[in-house]
């Protein structure tokens, strides 16, 4: 049997987080560990919820960008963190993979990002 794999969101825009929400819940094999619209509910939701993957906006304030995303990853036991910016370009990518993430999603080409991210950090799962 598959296990579920639970998937938290941080990211501002409502918006955003409505579509991903309904997009996380349709996909098989994963479901929606909770949404954050800043760092500090990020960090509380990693925590308390204890998600496999964090879909992190680099722009979530207050804290923002890479940064934060060093102090996420520092947290043992921590989730697989998959970093969405606005525009996906080799700088941003090279800038998020240094900064410990685990995979890097533009916006702009987010579903077929997200597929491919969760490829990547859990191959046998889709």
């Amino acid at each position: 049997m598959v296990r579920t794999r639970r998937i938290a969101i941080a990211d501002d825009s409502p918006a955003f987080v409505s579509a991903v929400s309904s997009y996380v819940e349709s996909l098989p094999g994963y479901e929606l560990a909770g949404t954050a619209r800043t760092s500090n509910q990020a960090l509380a939701l990693v925590e308390s919820q204890v998600p496999d993957v964090l879909l992190l906006d680099l722009g979530l304030p207050p804290a923002r960008g890479l940064d934060f995303l060093r102090r996420l990853k520092a947290v043992p036991g921590g989730p697989a963190v998959v970093a969405m910016t606005l525009f996906h370009t080799p700088e941003a990518a090279a800038e998020a993979r240094r900064a410990g993430a685990d995979a890097l999603v533009g916006k702009e080409a987010f579903v077929v990002g997200l597929n491919q991210a969760l490829e990547q950090i859990f191959p046998s799962a889709r």
